[in-house]
């Protein structure tokens, strides 16, 4: 009986099991949004004459700290047909940034957004190093609206799309609203006080949450343009976007309004729910090279990867498959990793006083023994510990300090990364 428990949590813990699992449970939904593309394709047809409307305007945002990935998008813009127009509003970009736009990019409208036209809170950055809690993208997206008075897409600098981007404009322009479904669930990053300003449906909830950072609107939508004035407004709203008590964790500010007022609002009886079919890649920047795994509660661990977090979001990334680095900042909690992630990134393993010492001179876990030897790199404060890993034959960098600063210090020395 043991074997077989043994032999059936194997299996259920199988990576290529779990990947076949996500592939069944989504699989209907790439069948629903395949037949509402060509149920849109057929109504556009008979209304305008044509696949999709042909006026569209691409619009984003960035500061100084993701110039990188603006640039990156603006190169994968250049590859659409039948664009209007690419605007981008700086948000606190250098010199150097914006002369770069003006001269490798000459067909982009280029715009100063005006912060003092907007609340104080718009250009405060909080410490998740998050400005605004981007309440300033709605302003702008409304701005660019009834300037250019056709369909606007807001994109994410960290985004790109594919040539798959025109079943994008086929939805669109049927319904006048696009924003494909996300992870995460409204009762899960929306702070509830916030729903309760909404007098948000208890029986929406469960909703999924949509994508805030890929957002397209209709100009000659009335429900579309009603939707983007009240995200807008309600973004303008401190107590609303940036409720007390709250954090990037049960919050997503511009996301949770925009999520929380489509489902509200009741004009869409069906969302699209798989960004691939619509050739959309989320969160791509460039440069993000440190993944932190999850350490213990209250641990030294789990202070460090927040503080990271907060500190060094340029550099990091909060989705494991996009990392050049996977930190693993607890043993204790290696074994949530895969294996072949570790085998195919470099692995950073910190180790600190609160950690349990008898887990790393005596694994006795299956899972952590295969995985510790994946380790590249070990950081400790402990002498014990270097001691003990020296002996090994590991190759250990020791700390003098817990300091997050001092430590990216020492990565960026050993791993020979910029950063």
């Amino acid at each position: 009986m043991e074997v077989d428990s043994l032999l059936i949590n194997k299996i259920n813990n199988s990576v290529k099991i779990k990947i076949l699992r996500k592939n069944i449970s989504e699989f209907p939904y790439y069948i629903l949004d395949y037949i509402f593309i060509g149920i849109s394709l057929m109504k556009n047809l008979v209304k305008y004459r044509q696949s999709y409307k042909k006026n569209l305007v691409f619009v984003t945002a960035s500061d100084k700290y993701y110039a990188n990935s603006l640039f990156q998008l603006l190169d994968n813009l250049y590859l659409q047909n039948k664009i209007k127009a690419i605007i981008v509003y700086d948000l606190g970009m250098t010199s150097e940034q914006v002369a770069k736009i003006n001269n490798d990019y000459n067909e982009v409208t280029y715009k100063k957004f005006k912060f003092n036209e907007y609340p104080k809170f718009f250009s405060e950055v909080d410490d998740y190093g998050k400005m605004g809690a981007y309440a300033w993208k709605p302003s702008i997206i409304w701005e660019v609206f009834n300037e250019y008075k056709c369909q606007v897409v807001w994109v994410d600098t960290g985004n790109l799309i594919n040539n798959k981007f025109k079943f994008v404009r086929i939805v669109l322009s049927n319904i006048g609203f696009f924003s494909p479904v996300s992870a995460g669930r409204i009762k899960e990053y929306t702070n509830l006080s916030t729903l309760d300003s909404l007098d948000f449906p208890e029986y929406y909830k469960n909703k999924r949450m949509l994508t805030g950072g890929f957002a397209c609107f209709d100009w000659e939508n009335k429900a579309a343009k009603e939707l983007l004035l009240n995200w807008k407004n309600f973004s303008s709203q401190k107590e609303l976007i940036i409720p007390s008590g709250s954090t990037p964790n049960d919050h997503k500010h511009d996301q949770s309004l925009l999520s929380a007022l489509v489902y509200k609002s009741k004009m869409y009886k069906y969302l699209p729910k798989i960004k691939r079919v619509f050739g959309i890649k989320v969160n791509q920047n460039p440069g993000r090279h440190f993944y932190l795994v999850e350490g213990l509660e209250n641990s030294k661990a789990s202070k460090l990867r927040e503080e990271w977090y907060k500190k060094y979001k340029t550099i990091s990334t909060l989705t494991i498959k996009d990392s050049e680095v996977i930190w693993v900042t607890s043993l204790s909690n290696i074994s949530k990793v895969k294996i072949k992630l570790l085998k195919n990134n470099k692995v950073v393993c910190s180790i600190f006083d609160d950690e349990n010492y008898e887990l790393i001179k005596n694994p006795n876990n299956l899972k952590v023994r295969k995985r510790i030897k994946l380790i590249d790199i070990y950081l400790t404060t402990e002498i014990k510990i270097l001691e003990f890993l020296e002996k090994n034959n590991k190759n250990v960098v020791f700390l003098d300090s817990e300091d997050v600063s001092y430590i990216k210090l020492k990565l960026s020395e050993t791993l020979k990364i910029k950063i």
